[in-house]
Parts: structure tokens; C-alpha cells; sequence
């Protein structure tokens, strides 16, 4: 699902993960089914002793088309580290029926600052993407670019908890599709503005399927939070450092 940046206004209810579907993961037919998501994509993660094994953590990363390295990410972390991670998502996909049924079911919320923090006081493993659909729905000439612009909600958010974040790098995940362009109708019309403009992409031969290119996800070492969540100067301190976490790895794949 498509996660955005946290964003400063009111709190929503924050729902909680279906025990059903919680209780199914934990299943002979759950636990195949999460080997078939990361299996399709052959993907790898490498660096799981960094994600805390119990409380609250921020874990921050790149983002791609349709979001699907969010659920590849996930059926990783609950199959090799044993959590269940809470999403961020934007808050227009609440607009699509039966879409939003789904993502309540597995205890994602709009990206509301305070709804976070909540999460994370509570020990909470909380998945965000400071891009939001600008990382989302770049064209393929900005692949591994970070469309972050000067966001900074989400380290707010971790020093205001006091939870470290811990950056997530996805390597392979914007070599799913070719993205070519976008429409200009349909998206701003159905989300309100020109960023929810969709993309003109293709994926496994030339369908809307996506390729199966490797993913590999690195998690690099977490990073405390230190200073004031009031300071602006803390709260960029922090962000810089997890810009820069990742966009050094990132380079690497932008040069391959």
C-alpha cells in the first residue's frame, strides 16, 4: 500500500490489526503465503539484527510503484524477525471501496503524527515512507532518487517518542515496472491534485503484472534520537542523518 509522510492534522481512530488475519499468518496456508509473495520476487533481507526484536521503532525507507515493496517488506520482517509491522499509509487510499476494508484488516492507519507516536509509545514496529506517493509514482529516470523534498514529520515523530529509526534500503523494487509517464485526469480527479497523477508503466511483458526482479532489502544500523522534538534544528539533524543512510546505499543502485 502506498505510505506517505506523517502529516500534522487531526488524529484518526487507530485501528487495530485483524486478529483473524493475524491468526492466518500464523497458519500452514498463511505461512505459504507469505513465502509466495517473497519468493515471486526472490527477495532477501539482509541486516535483521537491526530491527528490534520487542518495543517501538521507526523503520523508514525507499518507496515504489503500487507499493508493493511495502507488503514484500513486511511478509520479510514477520517471517524472519517475528513482528507485525504497523503501516503508514496515505490517507486517499481510505477513499477506494473495498481497498480501505483491506488495509484495516491489517491495522494500517493514515499518517497522522500523533496516531504514530501513540504507536510507537506503545511498542509498536512502524513502517513509514517520507516520499509517500511522490516516491511511489516517479517515472523510471528517478529510480532509487528519493522524492523526500524537505519532509521531516517523521523524525519529529521518533524523537517525540524516543524510538530509534531504523532505515530500510529496497534494492530491486523500481526495476518492477517501466514507468513512462503519467495520466493527468483520473488521479487528480478521484485524490484531488496532480501529485495523485497515475502512472503509465509496464511491467512482466508489457502487462500490468509486475517483473519479478530480485529484492533485497538492507537494514542499516538505527539511529537514536537525540534532542528536542521542539528544536527544528534536532528535528533536521535526525532527518539528515536518515536521508543520508539511505541515499548512500541508494547511489550504488542508481550507478548499477
Amino acid at each position: 500500500m502506498s505510505s506517505a509522510a506523517v502529516s500534522s492534522d487531526a488524529v484518526p481512530s487507530i485501528p487495530v490489526p485483524s486478529e483473524r488475519f493475524r491468526s492466518f499468518l500464523e497458519t500452514t496456508l498463511g505461512q505459504r503465503a507469505l513465502s509466495l509473495v517473497i519468493d515471486y520476487f526472490h527477495a532477501t533481507l539482509e541486516g535483521a539484527h537491526n530491527l528490534p526484536r520487542q518495543g517501538g521503532a521507526l523503520v523508514v525507507s525507499n518507496h515504489a510503484l503500487f507499493a508493493l515493496d511495502t507488503a514484500v517488506l513486511a511478509a520479510l520482517v514477520v517471517r524472519d524477525v517475528g513482528r507485525y509491522p504497523r503501516l503508514l499509509a496515505d490517507r486517499n487510499l481510505w477513499k477506494i471501496p473495498g481497498f480501505r476494508q483491506m488495509i484495516a484488516a491489517v491495522g494500517a492507519l493514515p499518517g497522522e503524527p500523533r496516531a504514530a507516536e501513540s504507536l510507537l509509545r506503545s511498542g509498536e514496529l512502524v513502517f513509514v515512507y517520507p516520499g509517500g506517493v511522490d516516491d511511489s509514482l516517479k517515472l523510471s529516470d528517478q529510480r532509487y532518487v528519493l522524492q523526500w523534498k524537505q519532509r521531516a514529520g517523521f523524525a519529529k515523530v521518533a524523537l517525540q517518542a524516543r524510538v530509534p529509526i531504523v532505515p530500510v534500503v529496497g534494492l530491486g523494487i523500481d526495476d518492477m515496472y517501466s514507468v513512462v509517464g503519467h495520466e493527468h485526469w483520473l488521479g487528480r480527479r478521484v485524490f484531488g491534485g496532480p501529485r495523485y497523477d497515475l502512472p503509465v508503466a509496464f511491467g512482466a511483458f508489457g502487462s500490468i503484472l509486475p517483473r519479478r526482479a530480485p529484492q533485497h532489502y538492507v537494514v542499516l544500523p538505527p539511529i537514536a534520537p537525540e534532542g528536542d522534538p521542539q528544536s527544528a534544528q534536532a528535528v533536521e539533524r535526525l532527518r539528515q542523518r536518515t536521508y543520508d543512510a539511505l541515499e548512500a546505499e541508494l547511489r550504488h543502485a542508481r550507478g548499477a
